[in-house]
């Protein structure tokens, strides 16, 4: 359990329905303009009309938000002063215009695609105990990512007593299952997935 708040994003864990996972289909995409904001481990990724991949911002809602592809997994590139690819977790904010050449961002695209993250606050005395989590809609949150750790800081919003846990359609996430839910879990780690219409692959209108 965690009693206190340390966000790690998305992290791919299995696939819906009990489908074989290799540890997750990645997609290596071309990042060929300036990122005006760093990539982390964790983070969503949209592509733009252009095709580029960008890390979300905000959260985001079924039917309304095009080119959600998935998370990234890493990140490489060739490094402007060590001139050799690098692999790592994130990656800097202007790259591009910093010298970083052959960047490519590596995103879990799978729609069915299971993911750990950390809920932002207790369950608290949500009917049915944490239990009671499952099967229901939630949207994320805390945008942005840890320097240190190359993490994204994304939570899933579940707010004071499981206040932002709801059946509400528009809701980007699903909760599957969850992880750590004894009574003094502050900040328990629930499993998700994208719900109809959140996933770009899942969601007719293109970018």
């Amino acid at each position: 359990m965690a009693a206190t708040s340390t966000p790690y994003g998305l992290k791919p864990v299995n696939l819906i329905g009990g489908q074989a996972f290799n540890g997750g289909v990645i997609r290596e995409v071309k990042l060929s303009t300036n990122n005006t904001v760093a990539f982390y481990t964790g983070d969503l990724i949209q592509l733009s009309s252009a095709g580029n991949p960008q890390p979300l911002a905000a959260t985001i809602t079924t039917g309304t938000t095009a080119g959600v592809i998935g998370v990234c997994v890493g990140v490489s590139y060739v490094d402007p002063n060590l001139k050799y690819q690098v692999y790592a977790q994130t990656l800097p904010a202007n790259a591009i215009t910093g010298g970083y050449t052959n960047v490519t961002i590596h995103v879990c695209d799978d729609p069915d695609q299971l993911y750990q993250i950390q809920g932002s606050a207790a369950f608290g005395t949500l009917t049915n105990g944490a239990a009671g989590a499952i099967g229901k809609n939630a949207a994320l949150g805390n945008f942005g990512g840890n320097a240190t750790t190359g993490l994204s800081t994304v939570n899933l919003v579940v707010g004071a007593n499981g206040g932002s846990l709801a059946s509400t359609a528009t809701l980007a996430m699903r909760v599957v299952d969850v992880v750590t839910a004894t009574a003094g879990d502050a900040y328990p780690d629930l499993i998700v997935k994208f719900n109809q219409g959140a996933h770009s692959y899942y969601f007719a209108t293109g970018v």
